[in-house]
C-alpha cells in the first residue's frame, strides 16, 4: 500500500513539474512573440501609417511636399554622391592596404597591419570626434600646416571634403576582414604559373587574383555603400551646415514635429538598406567564397623588383599609415595633456591623469559613462536571454512559425537606425495599449530598448550558428541518463555556449557603449548617453570639453582593442562574409 501510494506520488510530482516546465516554456513564448509585436512590428506599421495615411486614406502628399523642399532634394542629391564617391574612394584605399599586406613584400607591414586595423577600435561618433580633433579648425595637423603654410584656410576640413575623408579611412574595415582572407586563400600556383609566362606582379594581381576574391570585393562594396548610405556621425560633427545627408534631414524634420515627412525619408532609407541586404543573401546562396576555400598552395608575397614602382608603393602606405595613425597617437597623447595645450600645441607639452580624474570622478562627466554602461547592459542582458531562447528553438524544431520567427529577429538587419529610431517615436509617442497603457517616448527605457533591437541580428546569427554546431550527441546522452530538456539545457548546452555567449554580449557592449545615431534621436536629460555627449563634447571650443571627449573616445578605443582580440583569438569574424 505504502509503495503504491509513493509510486502515485511520484507521478504527479512528474506531471507537475512538467506543467511548471510547459508553462514556463509558453510564457517565454508569449513574451517573445509581445516584444517582437511590440518592438519591430508596430513601430514599423506605425511609420508605414504616418507616412502613406492621412484621415485614414491612402495619400501621396508626404512624397510631394518631400519633392518640393528644396532642403531634401539638396540632402537626397548630398546622399547619392557622397554613397557613390565614398564606394570608389574606400575600395581603393581598401584594396590597397590588402595589396600591401597580403601579396607584396613592403618594408615595416607589421607597423601598417596595425595602422590599417584602427577603424576596427577607432570607428563612428569616436573616430569623428578624434579626425575633428586632430585636422579641424584648431586641430594639431591644422596648427602644423598653417604654421608651415601661414595663408591656408583654417577650416579646410569641414563639409563634403571632410565627410568623404572620414568615409575613405573609416569604412575599410571590411577589407582589412574579409578581403585579406580571400587573398590568403587563392591557390599560388595560379600565380606561380602567370609569373612563368612573363607577368609581372600587378598583371598577376589584375588577372589571376582579382577575378577569384571579385565576389567577396563585390559583398564588401555593398556593405560600405550601407554605411555611406546611413552616415550620421561624420555629416553631423564635421559636414558642417553645408553638407547634409538624409539621417540628418530625418532629425531635423522629426525635431520640427513634421514626423510624416520623416517616416517617408526613413522608409526610402529603408528601401535601399533591404535591396542592398536581398544582394548580399543571394551573394550567400551563390556560395562562392573564396574564403572557405583549402588551397594547396598558400598565397605568398612577392617582390616589387621595378624601382620606381616599388618606391611609389612604399611611398602610398607609409602616407596611409600616417594618415590612419595620427588621429589615433594624438586623440590619445592629448587626452593626457593640461586641457591648456589643447587646441594651442602641435604636441601635448606635458602629459597629467588630470582629464581621466575629472571624467571618472565628477557627477557631470561621468553622467553620461554611467548612463550608457547601464543601459547598454540592459539591453545587452534582455536580448541575450530572448536571443538565447529564440536560438534555441530555431535549432531544434521544424515549423513554418519558427522560419516566421527568425525572418522577424533579422528584421533590424535590414532597418536603418534612423528608421528603427522614428517608428519609436510614432509608435509610443503617446499611451499605447500593447505598452499596457505607457508612454514610451521621453521615458528612460526607449534607449535600452531601442538598443536591443539594434543588436537582435547579431546575437540571434552568432548564437544560433554556435548552437547549430554543437554535438547533438552530449544532448542525447543526457536523455538517456534521464535529465529533461530544462537540465540538459543548464547543465550541457549552456556551458558550452558559455565562451561565445560571454564573447558575443562583450561585442554587442561593445558596439552599444558609444552608439550615436538612436541615441540623437531618442535621447533626453535623463539619460543622455555617451555618444551624444561625445558629439557635442567635439563641437565645443572649450578646451575643457575637448579634453573630457578625447578622455572618453580613449576609453572606448581600448575597450574595443580589448574585446577585438578577444574576438580573435576564440574565432569569432571567420565566419563567411554574409554574417548578415
Amino acid at each position: 500500500m505504502t509503495d503504491a501510494v509513493l509510486a502515485v506520488g511520484r507521478v504527479g510530482s512528474i506531471r507537475g513539474t512538467r506543467m511548471i516546465r510547459t508553462t514556463l516554456f509558453w510564457a517565454a513564448v508569449l513574451v517573445l512573440a509581445w516584444a517582437i509585436v511590440a518592438f519591430l512590428y508596430a513601430p514599423l506599421a506605425s511609420v508605414l501609417g504616418k507616412a502613406f495615411l492621412a484621415e485614414g486614406r491612402v495619400t501621396t502628399e508626404t512624397i510631394a511636399r518631400l519633392a518640393d523642399s528644396r532642403n531634401v532634394r539638396q540632402a537626397l542629391w548630398n546622399t547619392v554622391w557622397m554613397t557613390a564617391a565614398t564606394l570608389i574612394t574606400v575600395n581603393l584605399v581598401g584594396l590597397f592596404q590588402v595589396v600591401v599586406l597580403e601579396f607584396v613584400n613592403v618594408r615595416g607591414s607589421g607597423f601598417l597591419k596595425i595602422a590599417f586595423a584602427t577603424p576596427l577600435v577607432f570607428s563612428s561618433v569616436t573616430a569623428i570626434t578624434g579626425y575633428n580633433f586632430v585636422y579641424g579648425d584648431h586641430g594639431a595637423v591644422t596648427e602644423l600646416l598653417t604654421w608651415i603654410f601661414p595663408e591656408m584656410e583654417r577650416r579646410w576640413f569641414r563639409g563634403w571634403p571632410a565627410v568623404l575623408i572620414a568615409h575613405s579611412f573609416l569604412m575599410t574595415h571590411y577589407h582589412f576582414l574579409f578581403l585579406r582572407a580571400a587573398v590568403r586563400r587563392v591557390d599560388y600556383s595560379t600565380v606561380e604559373a602567370a609569373r612563368s609566362l612573363g607577368a609581372s606582379p600587378f598583371t598577376a594581381l589584375v588577372r589571376v587574383v582579382f577575378p577569384v576574391v571579385l565576389p567577396t570585393v563585390f559583398a564588401i562594396s555593398l556593405l560600405v555603400l550601407l554605411s555611406a548610405l546611413t552616415s550620421f556621425a561624420a555629416p553631423a560633427i564635421v559636414g558642417g551646415r553645408e553638407f547634409r545627408m538624409l539621417n540628418q534631414m530625418i532629425l531635423g524634420l522629426n525635431s520640427i514635429r513634421r514626423a510624416d515627412m520623416a517616416a517617408m525619408l526613413a522608409l526610402m532609407l529603408g528601401a535601399v538598406s533591404l535591396i542592398v541586404f536581398l544582394a548580399l543573401r543571394w551573394i550567400e546562396s551563390r556560395g562562392r567564397y573564396t574564403g572557405g576555400v583549402k588551397t594547396p598552395v598558400p598565397m605568398q608575397r612577392l617582390d616589387i623588383r621595378n624601382r620606381f614602382a616599388n618606391t611609389a608603393v612604399h611611398a602610398v602606405a607609409w602616407a596611409l599609415f600616417v594618415i590612419y595613425a595620427t588621429p589615433v597617437v594624438l586623440t590619445i597623447l592629448f587626452s593626457f595633456a593640461p586641457s591648456a595645450s589643447i587646441a594651442m600645441d602641435v604636441l601635448p607639452s606635458r602629459l597629467t591623469l588630470s582629464n581621466y580624474v575629472t571624467v571618472l570622478t565628477e557627477s557631470q562627466t561621468v553622467e553620461p559613462l554611467i548612463n550608457s554602461a547601464v543601459m547598454s547592459l540592459l539591453a545587452v542582458g534582455v536580448v541575450l536571454a530572448l536571443s538565447l531562447f529564440a536560438s534555441h528553438l530555431i535549432a531544434r524544431y521544424r515549423h513554418v512559425s519558427l522560419a516566421v520567427l527568425e525572418f522577424s529577429l533579422f528584421i533590424p538587419w535590414v532597418l536603418p537606425s534612423s528608421l528603427v529610431a522614428i517608428g519609436l517615436i510614432i509608435a509610443y509617442d503617446a499611451s499605447a495599449p500593447i505598452l499596457f497603457g505607457n508612454v514610451l517616448l521621453g521615458s528612460y527605457a526607449i534607449l535600452p530598448i531601442a538598443y536591443g533591437i539594434l543588436i537582435v541580428p547579431m546575437m540571434v546569427r552568432l548564437i544560433g550558428a554556435s548552437m547549430t554546431g554543437l554535438d547533438p550527441t552530449l544532448d542525447e546522452a543526457a536523455r538517456a541518463l534521464g535529465a529533461g530538456p530544462l537540465e540538459r539545457f543548464v547543465r550541457v548546452t549552456l556551458p558550452l555556449l558559455a565562451p561565445v555567449l560571454i564573447l558575443v554580449s562583450a561585442l554587442a557592449f561593445n558596439d552599444l557603449i558609444n552608439e550615436y545615431t538612436v541615441s540623437a534621436f531618442l535621447y533626453n536629460p535623463n539619460n543622455r548617453p555617451l555618444g551624444v555627449a561625445i558629439a557635442s563634447m567635439a563641437a565645443s571650443s572649450n578646451p575643457e570639453q575637448l579634453a573630457q571627449g578625447l578622455v572618453y573616445a580613449t576609453l572606448v578605443m581600448g575597450f574595443s582593442f580589448i574585446i577585438i582580440l578577444v574576438a580573435d583569438r576564440l574565432g569569432l569574424g571567420r565566419a563567411p562574409l554574409s554574417a548578415v
